[in-house]
Formats: structure tokens, sequence, C-alpha cells
């Protein structure tokens, strides 16, 4: 594991104009997509959206949300940030056939999730910014969350400061989504990503389905 001093950042360390001055694409409405998508629009962000393709269960919710959603590549040439929140198996392709051609120095690919960046399924040019900002929670908790005037914990890192500025921008993204009211942990990609595949694939999905039936098999021998 990498060993490094922990910083916890909260809203008196981050500024949400160096979110606002910026156009955010989130490619993605899913449970994260949609959730990430409205706490920014209501933080003053500018915000486009991509949800899959006309007539899909996603771009009809983001339709419901009040958005005009866009095919990827369409977000991807506007924006000055990128956000990927499409599912893990689907980012590569995505990126490789809409997002790509449109990244610009200076822009930031960003994610909720280290996944494809730590296991170099996605390798961005180097005069991009790379980071993540990762809420702690569901999306419909992000949501609610912020709109009860708190918020849900998260995690950012910095992969590839290519302006200078990657961290900033990471943090007003986070204050954008509400997530620095209750704190925002510095991390890496790294470690994000293994963290959160041993707690959801080996504790979760693996040892608390196996503790459910070690229950059971258990009652059941002693007579139950």
């Amino acid at each position: 594991m990498t060993k490094s001093r922990v910083r916890i950042y909260y809203d008196r360390d981050a500024e949400i104009r160096n979110i606002r001055n910026k156009t955010v694409a989130v490619l993605g409405f899913g449970s994260q997509g949609r959730a990430q998508a409205m706490n920014l629009r209501k933080s003053g962000v500018r915000v486009l959206v991509s949800a899959s393709k006309p007539g899909s269960r996603g771009w009809k919710m983001a339709q419901k949300a009040g958005f005009k959603p866009l095919a990827a590549d369409q977000a991807a040439r506007k924006a000055d940030v990128v956000h990927m929140l499409v599912p893990d198996e689907q980012a590569k392709p995505i990126y490789d056939r809409f997002v790509k051609p449109y990244l610009r120095p200076g822009m930031s690919l960003s994610f909720s999730h280290g996944f494809n960046i730590h296991f170099r399924q996605i390798v961005p040019p180097a005069d991009v910014d790379v980071w993540m900002v990762a809420p702690k929670g569901p999306g419909h908790m992000v949501r609610e969350e912020f709109e009860a005037g708190r918020g849900v914990p998260a995690l950012v890192a910095v992969h590839q400061d290519a302006t200078g500025t990657a961290l900033r921008t990471a943090l007003g993204y986070a204050k954008a989504i509400g997530a620095t009211r209750p704190g925002v942990i510095g991390t890496t990609f790294r470690d994000e990503t293994e963290t959160d595949l041993f707690g959801e694939q080996s504790v979760l999905c693996g040892g608390a389905s196996h503790l459910v039936l070690a229950g059971y098999e258990t009652l059941v021998k002693a007579g139950y």
C-alpha cells in the first residue's frame, strides 16, 4: 500500500470558481451521473450531459431532469472538463472513439473511480490534467445529502497535473457536488482502485455472501 500523509479538504480549502469557469461534460447518466450533474448545475456550473443514445433510459432520465443530452463526442468537443461516469468496462471504447480525438491541451479528464487509469486501459495525453473525485456513497445519497445542505464524503486524487492547477480544479468540482462539506480525503488512483475493488469484490460480493451461507448452514445443522 502506498504510504503518504493523508490530508482532508473542507469547504474552506476549495474555491468553487475553479470549476464554475469551465464547462463540464458528464458522460453517463446513471446513479452517479445523475446526482453529480444535478449538483453541479445547482452550484452554478455549466454542465453538458451525455446519456447513451436517443430514446434510451438514461437519455430519457436526463431529459426528465431538465438536461438536453448530447452524444458523447458532441459533449467532449464543447467541454473543458470531461468527467467519465460510464461503467468501467465501457470506458475505454467510449474514450478511444468519442473523447480522445477532442482532448485539447489544458483540459481535464476526470473520473470517480480510478480503474481505467490505474490499469492503463486509458492512457491520456501528457498535456491534459487527470484527476478523480470519488464520492463514498451511492448516487441517490450524493443527491439527497446535497439537497439537505450536507454532503457525502469523497476521495480526491491527481494522476497528472499538466496545468499546475489540477488539484484546485478537482477540489472545486468536489465542492460543487457537496463533498467538501463533510470532507474530501486525499489519496492516489492506485489506493482508491485497489481498496474499492477489495471492498466490493472480496468483502461485499465474496465475504458477505459466504457469511450468509455459513450462518444458514450453522442454523440448519443446529435444527432450525
